[in-house]
């Protein structure tokens, strides 16, 4: 076989393999060799060993059969091994019902089953395909086995890039998809995007373009055609000038691109940018792309979209780049040249604790005519709920108690995903937020309702309140040189306080 080009994908990829077998026990006989899970086996500061780590077994395997420059892991007897130790310490995290747990013991994790599902049958594939014999083959089939029954019996509603990893983890192993596919592709919205907690999220909605486009490939299936080109075309309006995707004014906050063969583009984030758990996580879609595909440069798209599903108003001009999102308190990004301007939402000091508008709320009233989007809503109450020791142990004997019923694993999911991660409806300050725009100018007037002092009000702050593992990560310095400078009129009146920034760019 002769050997491959390399690109920079590959190159990215292969300058954190150093980093990436940091995070394998490779302790021969240790009772956790095989664990990509740190924490676990070398910290042993978690009671569990996450199964989503160990989809770097593909990662792995990726480097133990692909011939490209620079890949000193080509078929080395050692890495075969450590691929052997993975897969068999995969196999052991299974439960009886076929689930994988990523954050808590006896969870029954959907998403886990079925990503950690598709990276086991990837790599089964690819030993098969080199024809290269490995003793845990039967334990592997059987572990997949297991774990397509668990996703064939269980739904998920709410964060719909999981199920787009359950089709095709159920299409490897040679079973039927056809139903679930059909419900799935229903959900996408007209605008190109499913659901993730209630709203498009570029991040995820870029990893289910690349697991639609891996069962096309698998299937040959012409359903899902239509389908990733209309998440595309959505995706690349959204890609910032930058070179981040998405942010703050998405449904989850990511500003990444996983990158695939149908989306071959580098983003702003890269492998060096993600924490250990995402290294571990998804550095094979860097390989994968790089084998079949070099980068491909993309720009932001002149012209003026709006997006009534979403609420999601892209202005993009010779002089300025505008998103906003109206479900999320009017949060936006405002670009010219080299500078930017963020604001995830009004914040405000309250004798009830710290609000934010930009919180997505399908409850805002959100109203776009050309040249301004005007959005009014209720403020929420930001939470952090942090893990306190007694909460823990308590939450900890639950689980090793009553955790193996799967009827309980889904009544705790149901339980703590409103409490850990989305919000209910806003009951904070009342706030209106106008965005208006012309060809150099843009401006942003909020009125907050009721007695506020402006020592409480926080304006143009880039933050995100919900917990989305996935976010948060910096590879663009958020720096006060970076930003944009607006003027600013402040005007306190009867029972409200008002606030206008005026961006102006000149010809």
């Amino acid at each position: 076989m002769s050997q491959i080009k390399s690109n920079q994908f590959l190159e990215l990829a292969l300058g954190e393999i150093p980093r990436f077998l940091g995070q394998l026990n490779r302790n021969q006989s240790s009772r956790s060799y095989g664990s990509f899970d740190r924490a676990y086996w070398h910290y042993r500061t978690n009671d569990i060993s996450s199964a989503r780590y160990q989809e770097a077994v593909y990662t792995l395997t990726l480097l133990y059969f692909s011939n490209f420059e620079g890949n000193i892991y080509y078929q080395d007897e050692k890495v075969l091994e450590w691929i052997r130790a993975g897969l068999r310490f995969t196999a052991g995290l299974q439960k009886s019902n076929g689930s994988f747990d990523e954050w808590y013991i006896n969870e029954g994790s959907y998403v886990a089953t079925a990503f950690v599902t598709a990276a086991l049958s990837q790599t089964h594939k690819l030993f098969k395909e080199n024809r290269v014999e490995f003793e845990e083959e039967y334990i592997i089939s059987n572990t997949i086995e297991k774990a397509v029954l668990f996703l064939l019996n269980t739904d998920e509603e709410t964060v719909l890039n999981q199920v787009s990893g359950a089709i095709f983890a159920i299409a490897s192993a040679n079973k039927n998809v056809d139903l679930l596919l059909s419900k799935f592709l229903e959900k996408q919205e007209s605008e190109g995007w499913w659901s993730e907690y209630g709203g498009p999220d570029i991040g995820y909605l870029t990893l289910t373009i690349s697991y639609l486009s891996k069962y096309k490939a698998l299937t040959g299936s012409k359903k899902v055609d239509e389908p990733i080109e209309r998440a595309k075309s959505f995706v690349r309006l959204f890609i910032n000038p930058d070179h981040t995707a998405g942010g703050e004014y998405m449904s989850r906050n990511t500003e990444y691109i996983i990158p695939s063969p149908a989306l071959p583009y580098l983003c702003a984030i890269k492998p060096s940018h993600l924490d250990d758990r995402y290294l571990c996580y998804i550095l094979y879609n860097w390989i994968e792309t790089g084998l079949q595909i070099t980068p491909q440069m993309t720009t932001p798209s002149l012209g003026e979209n709006y997006f009534p599903e979403s609420s999601l108003l892209r202005v993009v001009n010779e002089h300025y780049f505008l998103v906003a999102n109206g479900k999320k308190g009017g949060s936006f990004r405002l670009y010219a040249g080299d500078k930017v301007y963020y604001d995830s939402g009004l914040e405000i000091k309250t004798s009830k604790g710290n609000c934010s508008a930009g919180i997505l709320d399908r409850e805002n009233s959100v109203s776009f005519k050309k040249g301004c989007l005007r959005v009014t809503g209720a403020m929420k109450k930001i939470r952090e709920p942090l893990l306190e020791t007694k909460t823990a142990i308590a939450f900890k004997l639950w689980q090793l108690t009553f955790g193996r019923f799967s009827f309980l694993q889904k009544a705790v999911k149901k339980f703590l995903r409103p409490r850990m991660i989305s919000y209910s409806s806003g009951f904070g300050p009342l706030f209106e937020r106008t965005i208006e725009y012309g060809p150099q100018i843009v401006i942003i007037t909020d009125i907050i309702c009721g007695a506020v002092s402006q020592d409480d009000i926080l304006i143009g702050v880039k933050a995100a309140y919900i917990a989305v593992p996935s976010s948060k990560y910096a590879p663009i310095p958020e720096i006060a040189s970076r930003w944009l400078k607006p003027s600013l009129e402040k005007k306190e009146e009867a029972n409200a306080y008002i606030i206008k920034r005026k961006f102006s760019f000149d010809a």
